[in-house]
């Protein structure tokens, strides 16, 4: 069985999953070839992934499906069964690990989704949060996309929801810059970013409504973009069906541009939202982050947490609002 273990000095959690190792051989870069056999995404292979956990339908088809990983980092069933080893920490790997097929058509990108399709694609992920937010085992619930992953066997559309029963290091550590800078200026970090970034606009990409794309000021990616409400707001479960429009277009929009300006690349983006616990509410403020993948990370950022970026936020801010007409 899989197992949670905590490195006390880095202060993370590590799943060690024997059962998926995989191909663990050196990969050269290039497109990789679609595994044989029949897509498991596409309409009409539904038996390959036969236990549903939620679906959107239009029109007597499904248009979004949501179905338990075949192979889960974390899995549902059993109790966390916390507990020591020496001086180590360590627990059953106990959580969420749901797959979600984004469209059913085959080839198409984020970039080339009507944005009623990522509409319902955004409700979706809102609406797993809700109801995995029920669960009081869970501690946090994280979005996670790969486009273009080399271990990936399928390039059709597909996402990630998973639930863990502890906050990631990386959110922790977010979250606790996040309270520090409130408790210093009583306001959230994240707004005065927005308000910084509105006024200078040379970092801000497009907006759409009530929501904002921009390049950070430090960012540590060459490329890397974050979409966000301007208005203060922890929670994406909280988030109305009426507010889903713009962000969904806006996403679609960031999407285009970076595959012009970068020439369509592999990229992660990831939901950073609130804690369920909600106890960050005025200090966090919930956002997409995304990043291109366009080269490996050097000694320096690997062994030290300290990145270097060749291009300068501004510089990519520009080259983005430029890569499609206003």
């Amino acid at each position: 069985m899989s197992e949670l273990r905590r490195d006390p000095i880095l202060r993370r959690w590590v799943i060690i999953a024997p059962t998926r190792t995989g191909d663990l051989s050196p990969r050269r870069g290039g497109p990789r070839a679609e595994a044989p056999g029949p897509c498991p995404f596409c309409p009409g292979n539904e038996h390959l992934n036969p236990v549903e956990i939620a679906r959107v339908e239009h029109a007597g088809d499904w248009r979004v499906r949501v179905t338990p990983d075949k192979h889960p980092l974390l899995r549902i069933e059993g109790q966390l069964a916390r507990r020591g080893a020496g001086m180590f920490d360590l627990m059953n790997a106990i959580g969420a690990h749901e797959l979600v097929t984004d469209t059913p058509e085959h080839a198409q990108t984020w970039a080339d989704l009507p944005p009623t399709q990522m509409v319902r694609l955004l409700q979706t992920y809102r609406d797993r949060l809700r109801d995995l937010r029920r669960d009081p085992r869970f501690r946090y619930v994280l979005v996670l996309k790969n486009r273009g992953a080399v271990w990936s066997r399928y390039p059709h559309a597909h996402s990630h929801v998973i639930a863990t029963p502890f906050t990631p290091k990386r959110i922790e550590e977010e979250l606790g810059g996040a309270r520090e800078y409130y408790r210093h200026k009583e306001r959230c970090a994240f707004c005065d970013q927005l308000v910084e970034t509105q006024s200078e606009r040379d970092r801000v990409i497009a907006e759409r409504g009530d929501f904002l794309s921009f390049t950070p000021f430090a960012s540590a990616y060459p490329y890397e973009t974050w979409i966000s409400p301007v208005a203060h707001e922890a929670d994406f479960g909280a988030v109305t069906d009426e507010a889903l429009p713009a962000l969904a277009e806006l996403l679609v929009d960031t999407l285009a541009r970076l595959g012009k300006t970068c020439d369509d690349p592999a990229y992660s983006i990831a939901l950073h939202t609130g804690a369920l616990d909600g106890g960050d509410r005025a200090e966090f403020h919930w956002h997409w982050e995304l990043v291109p993948h366009l080269g490996h990370e050097l000694g320096m950022e690997w062994g030290t947490g300290i990145f270097s970026n060749p291009v300068a936020p501004e510089d990519a801010a520009q080259r983005l609002r430029n890569a499609l007409p206003a």
